[in-house]
């Protein structure tokens, strides 16, 4: 080997242990140098300056062709990883799931910059959503019903009386399909019309998780059914259905009747407040009904129903069903033959738990024997029949007791001639006018109280001469003799005395808070002249007596002084000589008190 040769080997080594430690490669040889080692061009020197970050992933060798083939069992260096196994094992961690949709709800009225409802975001995570009479538009009804998609939680939607467009029952429509939480929907006054139940109907037979739906109020028409038909009998989820109050015809009749056959869901149907009275949509609607035989609650009051034409068909299907459980047919025209056919038909019927027949022209005699039947049902399931402003005759009341002794519970409008007539109480009116008179005049010593004198009576019976005398004796003067005399009528005996205690007793019971007064004290008689000491002994003191003492002897001294006349003296002496008796016994008196 020449030196030439030896020396392009340890400059190939030298590169090779450099590119092994990790240090970048420059070309710095010559040309020279480069043809002695350069088999390719795609050995060495293109690896070389492709030594880039792209290419960190290859480790780059510079060795010859001939070393490669002569040593087969080269131990090339380990690769590092720079990542690729993870690259390739990657696995997305799982998406969080808003299943409440406040986040969702939150973020569409951002875009719409429409205001939040509180009320929303505090009812999405609750099973009810209340947003009756909120007057929605259609951008939160977009936000509402796009929060509701990914909801699990609400699963009863009330909007009532928000007026809802097409455009909004098509967003409520988009709803029921991708929605599968949502069971009870209430559409109650929202007016959607036959355009916006065009756009139900077909959400309707889409979804599999409504159980009611109330479309009230809606002014569907003949047509906006129509448009529900085929929803109505595709689903086979809906069990409660209310198209009360919507301008229904007798041509819906036939509509009804293919919904009643190809539904085999429904047990709950509200017909109020529309105009099923006439013979062929009752016979269509009613014989589909026959034949179905599943509605377990009908309500068909305020339809007019008054021809026994038009009766026939319900009374058939009520006498014939065997799952009907509550039936309503108040405030219709039901009178005479009509009305007979449908009493007849709820008392054979063995299936009905309550009936509501009031507000129909119901004579008290008919009510008697609707009474008289039901109380003679006591295994009957029947234990509720509402019978409202329907009245029945005074002899009724004792069947009314006889089906409550049962259980069972009537509500009727009332009971004719169940009164007695209640005068006024006239012994009160007697007792009340003899007070008056004797309290009626002003001055107080003038008034009496008549409740004195009855407490006066003996506990006797009284002749009415007596009594007169007594009433004299207690000087009563202001009573008439008729008012007396009415008095005296009010217990009067065979004997025709007065039954005293019984009076007593009979005043006492209107008047129980009468007293008689209390006795005055008596009077003594009393002379002037112990009077006269009375006084003297309340007013004269000790001290008082000696300054009198001392006075009446000046008196005498001066009468002493002048001529006297005997006549005169005599009873002046007799004076003085008393007033000094009477002073011994005081002046004792005060001596023994003082000690």
């Amino acid at each position: 080997m020449t030196e030439g040769s030896q020396g392009s080997d340890s400059t190939l080594k030298n590169k090779f242990r450099m590119y092994a430690s990790g240090m970048k490669l420059q070309p710095t040889v010559s040309v020279s140098e480069k043809e002695s080692f350069i088999i390719d061009e795609c050995d060495s020197t293109h690896l070389l300056n492709r030594n880039t970050e792209s290419f960190q992933c290859l480790a780059q060798l510079l060795i010859s062709s001939s070393s490669l083939m002569k040593n087969r069992l080269f131990l090339f260096p380990p690769l590092e990883d720079p990542g690729i196994s993870v690259t390739f094992n990657f696995v997305e961690p799982p998406s969080e799931i808003d299943d409440v949709g406040v986040g969702k709800y939150r973020e569409m009225c951002h875009d719409m910059e429409i205001v939040p409802i509180s009320r929303i975001i505090k009812s999405l995570p609750t099973d009810t959503l209340d947003l009756k009479y909120y007057g929605l538009t259609v951008k939160q009804i977009k936000a509402l019903t796009e929060a509701l998609k990914p909801n699990t939680h609400v699963q009863t939607l009330i909007l009532q009386d928000n007026w809802l467009d097409v455009e909004m029952a098509s967003l409520i429509s988009d709803l029921l399909v991708e929605n599968t939480i949502l069971q009870d929907l209430s559409l109650q006054e929202c007016r959607i019309g036959a355009e916006g139940a065009e756009k139900l109907g077909n959400a309707l037979s889409g979804t599999q998780s409504i159980l009611s739906l109330n479309l009230s109020f809606n002014d569907l028409g003949d047509q906006g059914l129509l448009a529900l038909q085929k929803g109505l009998c595709e689903n086979s989820s809906l069990k409660k259905l209310n198209i009360s109050h919507n301008n229904l015809t007798e041509n819906s009749g036939e509509i009804l009747e293919k919904i009643l056959l190809e539904n085999k869901y429904i047990d709950d149907l509200d017909l109020s407040w529309n105009g099923f009275f006439t013979v062929q949509c009752n016979r269509k609607i009613f014989t589909a009904l026959t034949n179905s035989d599943r509605i377990k609650t009908l309500n068909l009051s305020w339809n007019g129903i008054n021809l026994p034409q038009a009766a026939s068909p319900i009374s058939r299907y009520v006498k014939k069903s065997e799952t009907l459980e509550h039936l309503d047919i108040s405030n219709n025209r039901l009178v005479g033959q009509s009305l007979r056919m449908i009493r007849g038909s709820i008392l054979k019927n063995t299936s009905l738990k309550s009936v509501k027949i009031g507000n129909n022209i119901y004579p008290p005699e008919e009510s008697h024997l609707l009474l008289t039947a039901l109380a003679g049902k006591t295994k009957d399931p029947l234990n509720y029949l509402d019978m409202e402003n329907m009245y029945i005759n005074k002899e009724s009341k004792v069947v009314l007791n006889n089906i409550k002794k049962i259980g069972k519970t009537v509500k009727i409008g009332g009971i004719l001639s169940d009164y007695e007539i209640k005068g006024p109480n006239s012994k009160k009116l007697i007792y009340d006018r003899c007070r008056y008179i004797l309290n009626k005049p002003k001055k107080q010593k003038a008034k009496k109280d008549f409740g004195h004198f009855i407490l006066s009576l003996p506990d006797r019976p009284m002749a009415p001469d007596e009594f007169l005398k007594e009433i004299k004796k207690q000087k009563i003067k202001k009573l008439d003799k008729d008012l007396l005399q009415a008095v005296m009528n009010l217990f009067q005996t065979k004997k025709k005395e007065i039954d005293c205690p019984e009076l007593v007793k009979d005043y006492m019971s209107y008047f129980p808070d009468t007293v008689l007064p209390p006795p005055k004290p008596k009077k003594g008689k009393k002379g002037k002249k112990g009077r006269k000491g009375k006084k003297e002994e309340q007013v004269i003191k000790v001290h008082d007596l000696e300054t009198d003492t001392q006075a009446e002897e000046k008196k005498d001294d001066a009468d002493q002084t002048k001529p006297i006349n005997n006549e005169a003296s005599q009873p002046a002496l007799t004076n003085v000589a008393a007033s000094k008796a009477s002073l011994k016994p005081t002046e004792e008196n005060t001596e023994d008190k003082n000690t």
